[in-house]
Parts: structure tokens; sequence; C-alpha cells
């Protein structure tokens, strides 16, 4: 047993000294790392967490300072601002780099995902780094690692059960083509606008209803205009880190290594802790008064299919995606 343990202690030792060694040759860097996500909530806790794990492994020779609530701007400022080098990370959804490449777009088409093990196959398989490597190829940004974002619900005043009960309905979407064309698609009558004029234009019934995250949905109080909660999960999208492809790859090596691996594991820890999150706030929405209703994932998926015509660009993806098992 004693020699067991002298072995033992010995391994310890050598790989206390190489860990030691392995941060020594680290060159220290600064690096500033901007979202749009409050400290506290479910996305600034990941990139808290990023940081730690990162500034840990590197001995602190690698320093993140985060700009939490977007403090740099809006998200697409904040992107910007890694092509101008005022940031060097950016938190945020997989799509939001669409307007550079048109593969990122494929990360916000409906009912493309089928369901969280589908997602994982997807986004932790050889698929999610074919897109990955595209849309930086397409748009000169780097992404890494991928995390849950909790699926997009419908919510309206009226009872949703399938695609016919769209009709009529006014509902504010995200100005971007995509989520016009989603809810076209199924017949609803969407109104693009900013988030800033969501609960009022709610209040006053300039729209009957809305779609977004449960965390969006806690988080701004649509419980206090909205009462139904169709579960349709239309997206299962995903959020990942983003550097400028050019600047990361200035970066030495081993700061390369750490960053990239410590990326991926924080996002999948993501995924996990979405996952018991959701639950907890759909169970939160419930208690505030919103009725959940399951509905006809099968007719609405179907109806969506007619949307494919509209984005021949995606096409590869999408018969790619589909074809995961």
């Amino acid at each position: 047993m004693k020699k067991f343990s002298l072995l033992a202690t010995i391994f310890a030792t050598v790989g206390l000294f190489s860990s030691a060694v392995a941060q020594a040759e680290i060159k220290p860097v600064t690096l500033k790392f901007a979202h749009i996500y409050a400290a506290q909530d479910h996305w600034g806790q990941t990139a808290e967490r990023f940081k730690a794990a990162v500034e840990e492994r590197s001995g602190g020779k690698i320093k993140i300072n985060i700009d939490a609530n977007g403090l740099t701007g809006d998200w697409p400022q904040s992107i910007e601002g890694l092509r101008m080098g005022t940031n060097h990370i950016v938190l945020q959804s997989v799509g939001a780099l669409d307007r550079y490449a048109k593969s990122a777009g494929v990360e916000a088409y409906p009912y493309l995902i089928r369901d969280m093990d589908h997602y994982r196959a997807v986004y932790n398989g050889t698929v999610g780094q074919e897109l990955y490597d595209q849309i930086t190829k397409e748009s000169g940004f780097k992404l890494m690692g991928a995390a849950y974002r909790g699926a997009r619900y419908l919510t309206s005043n009226r009872l949703i059960q399938n695609p016919d009960d769209l009709h009529g309905l006014k509902m504010r979407v995200p100005p971007l083509r995509m989520y016009r064309s989603t809810w076209t698609t199924l017949g609803a009558s969407p109104v693009p606008m900013g988030m800033a004029e969501l609960f009022t234009s709610l209040q006053h019934g300039m729209i009957d209803g809305q779609e977004n995250p449960l965390e969006v949905i806690k988080n701004v109080n649509l419980f206090e205009v909205q009462k139904n909660v169709a579960e349709t999960q239309h997206t299962i999208g995903a959020m990942t880190l983003i550097y400028s492809d050019a600047y990361f790859k200035k970066l030495p090596e081993e700061t390369r290594q750490i960053l990239q691996e410590e990326g991926e594991r924080v996002m999948k820890e993501a995924t996990d802790r979405m996952i018991v999150e959701e639950e907890n706030m759909k169970q939160f929405l419930i208690g505030k008064g919103m009725a959940f209703n399951a509905v006809d994932r099968e007719a609405f998926g179907t109806k969506i299919q007619a949307m494919d015509a509209e984005f021949p660009e995606l096409q590869v993806w999408l018969d790619k995606i589909r074809a995961v098992q």
C-alpha cells in the first residue's frame, strides 16, 4: 500500500509540475467579453463560468473582462465590435450571424431540430462542426461551443392548438426574414418589431400574441398581458461564443486551446442547466396564471415544409441536419 501511495504522490507531483510549466508558458492577455444579458440570468452566469474556468486554468494569465447588460451596445453592435477589435468575445445565438453568413440562418429554421437528442447529435457532432466551419468561411467569425438557448413558444390570448387557429392572429416577431416567413407560412399575420415595444403593444391590443423562449416570457413579465402558452417549440436553437477568426488565430496555441476546450465544456454545461431551468420557468409561469397547452406539432411541421422553397441557400444544411439521427 505504501508503494502505491508513493506512486500516487509522484504522479500528482508530476501533474502539478506540468500544469505549472504550462501556465508559465502562457503569454498574458486580457480579453473583453460582451453580451446583452443581465449578469444574474442564465447567460450572464454562463459568461461568468467561462471567465472563471479560463482564468483558473491559465493561472490568471488569461484575464477576461465582462461587459454585461449590453454595455457595449445591442447584440449587432457587440458583434461589430469583434471586427473593430473593441470586443474579443461575444455570447449570442448562431443565427445572429445570418447578416454575415447565409448558412447561419439555419439555426432559427422552424421544426428543423426535432428534440434534445437531435440537438446534441447535430451541434456536438460532425454536421455542427461543418456548419461552424462554413459560417467562419463566409463571415470571418469563429464560433465556439453550443448551448441550448431554450425552445421558442407562442403566447396569445386565444387558444392555439393547430395552424388553423393562427388565422388572423397579429403577432410580434423579431425583425428578421426567417421569423416573418415562419409565421406567414403557418397562417398568422406577423408584425416585425423590437423587444422594447412588445409589452405595451400587447397591453394595448395592437398585437394579439408573440413568440419567445420561456426565459424572455418570464423576464419581461408577459404573464401580465398574455394568458395562453402554446407548446409549439418551433425553434430549438443554439447560443455560441463568437470571436473574430483573424484575431483568434493570432493568439498563442496554448491560449487558443484553453479557450476552445473550456468554451465547449461550459456551453455543454449551460445546455444541461437550461433544460432544468426551462421546467422551473414553466412552473413559475403557471403560478402566475398562464395556461400551457399542447399543439399538433406534426401539423405545424408539415405546413412549414413549404418554407424550404424560400430559402434555397439553406437547402444543403436543411438536408444534412434532417438526416442526422
